[in-house]
């Protein structure tokens, strides 16, 4: 039998990074290395007691031992309206306009198969999250990149979006709170970009999977903003909030037409999400509003003991507004990932280069700050010890305990 070849369409795409860094630590680890792996942002903390204690009792109810429907229970989807009303002011369907997703990844992957043919382009930004144009490509489209930039807050100008414009455009990725930067956009901000996809008749997908993870003023929802409703779709993720990334739930909520193609699509591919953790998920939501702020509490301490000690190490780094990452320049002289190598060969810590979200990533290396504090306090003595920012002050015993 010949040799088996991955399709085109997958050659075309880099090596998805997370999974090289995961084999880096699992090839040191195996070495009997130390490694403190601040590359990937998945959650220490454990699920909430009060959506285990839910999804326990749900669990043995027989209803839920069979197949789920691709949109998600009703039930579900009626929770998660009245949240997202409450949270957001922006009135959505639970029957037509919502859907329940096996985590924001999957939805985000399928949509442009839902609604892109081949040829058409879809803007996203760079850096960014890179499901984004791996979505673009299995659908055969093609992803053109938009920069978003440290001088503009790493927030587009609608503007400068219009310029890559062509014909065959139909859609345009916005993240915030954003990954891998953490910047957030305004209000004002998405008035802007409605109306710009208004003119263009576009469509507009906003990631939201970091919504509850801000440290100043909760960002908006594009859903929010008048003219928004027609034409965007939103998605959401409980794996961050909830710490559930193993659990595998989101949803999507938004324009009728965009959430029924997404349904659509995603009855062609799987079954849809179990049902006992899609009620035990949306039925978290009504606690939020204690176990948000103290989530918040616990990374706003994290980010701000690595914000002081990299910024004593002499290196260039702006505060986040959200989510849980820093995103910091390396030093001159170097690519990121000759960078990242050399700070994990001599320390054992593993960093995620920028570039792993594109050509703009290039000059920044991403922190994810799913670690303890005391896990994050080792990893930046380690950084301290090999004072990769060449900053003479900076000493190991300099970290606060």
């Amino acid at each position: 039998m010949p040799p088996i070849e991955k399709s085109a369409r997958l050659q075309s795409l880099p090596r998805y990074l997370f999974a090289e860094l995961e084999r880096k630590r699992h090839d040191a680890e195996a070495a009997g290395r130390e490694v403190f792996d601040l590359s990937i942002g998945d959650p220490d903390l454990p699920t909430p007691d009060f959506i285990l204690d839910r999804l326990a009792e749900l669990s043995r109810d027989p209803r839920h031992h069979r197949y789920p429907t691709s949109g998600g229970l009703l039930e579900a989807r009626t929770e998660i309206a009245r949240w997202f009303a409450e949270r957001f002011g922006a009135a959505v369907d639970p029957a037509r306009e919502v859907a329940i997703l096996i985590g924001s990844k999957e939805g985000i992957g399928h949509f442009p198969l839902a609604v892109l043919n081949p040829g058409d382009e879809a803007l996203l930004p760079d850096p960014g999250y890179p499901v984004y144009a791996a979505g673009t490509v299995f659908a055969g489209a093609k992803p053109v990149r938009y920069p978003i930039r440290e001088a503009a807050g790493f927030v587009p100008d609608p503007r400068d979006l219009d310029k890559l414009v062509t014909p065959r455009t139909r859609l345009v990725y916005v993240n915030y709170p954003n990954n891998p930067t953490g910047a957030t956009a305004t209000r004002a901000f998405y008035e802007d970009l409605v109306a710009w996809a208004v003119r263009r008749d576009l469509i507009l997908v906003s990631d939201a999977a970091y919504s509850e993870l801000y440290y100043g003023e909760a960002p908006p929802s594009v859903l929010s903003i008048p003219g928004a409703r027609d034409r965007a779709i939103e998605f959401h993720s409980f794996s961050k909030t909830f710490n559930m990334t193993g659990w595998r739930i989101g949803f999507a909520a938004g324009a009728s037409a965009l959430v029924e193609a997404l349904v659509a699509l995603k009855a062609n591919v799987d079954s849809g999400a179990p049902q006992a953790i899609q009620l035990a998920a949306a039925a978290g939501l009504k606690s939020l509003g204690t176990h948000g702020p103290a989530l918040r509490g616990v990374y706003r301490e994290r980010r701000d003991l690595a914000l002081d000690v990299l910024r004593r190490l002499g290196c260039p780094i702006k505060t986040p507004g959200g989510a849980f990452y820093l995103w910091g320049r390396i030093p001159e002289g170097e690519s990121s990932m000759e960078f990242v190598t050399r700070v994990f060969d001599k320390t054992g810590v593993l960093l995620t280069p920028g570039t792993g979200f594109g050509a703009e990533g290039e000059g920044y290396f991403r922190i994810a700050l799913t670690s303890s504090a005391d896990t994050l306090r080792r990893a930046l003595q380690k950084l301290e010890s090999l004072a990769p920012w060449k900053a003479p002050h900076a000493s190991p015993s300099t970290i606060s305990r």
